[in-house]
């Protein structure tokens, strides 16, 4: 029995000594990954900001570029050019642009305005000449 007993100690001491190796291993896994997890990290973060810089120094060559500024140049004049061929086409087509009806507006509620004026002007003459001829 003794003998027995001696056994199972024995296993019991082997997956004891087996499971602290295991923990051992496991803290060194962790400790492994961890320093991969910042190696990587760092990596990125050096990547992601040189990424940036290079992404900076690309966009200032490409926004000072003569190609660019040319292109901007000629698209103002192609601007123009279709904004004056529509003017003339309207003008041709006796249609009166926006700017036209705007002025026109403007002018119409001037001429309202003093129409009004006018009139107010003209009832109060009245209201008075009545008044006047009802006292005498």
């Amino acid at each position: 029995m003794a003998e027995a007993a001696s056994i199972v100690q024995e296993g019991v001491d082997r997956v004891r000594a087996a499971f602290g190796s295991l923990e051992d291993e496991f803290g060194r896994v962790q400790r492994r990954v961890r320093a991969r997890r910042r190696d990587l990290e760092k990596s990125l973060r050096s990547g992601r900001k040189d990424l940036e810089k290079r992404t900076r120094k690309l966009r200032s060559e490409v926004l000072s570029s003569p190609t660019l500024k040319r292109l901007e140049t000629l698209r103002k004049d192609v601007q123009q050019q279709v904004a004056g061929a529509a003017d003339n086409l309207l003008r041709l087509l006796q249609i009166a642009s926006r700017s036209d009806v705007e002025r026109i507006d403007r002018k119409l509620s001037q001429l309202s305005r003093k129409l009004r004026e006018i009139e107010e002007a003209r009832e109060s003459r009245a209201a008075r000449t009545h008044v006047e001829s009802a006292s005498a």
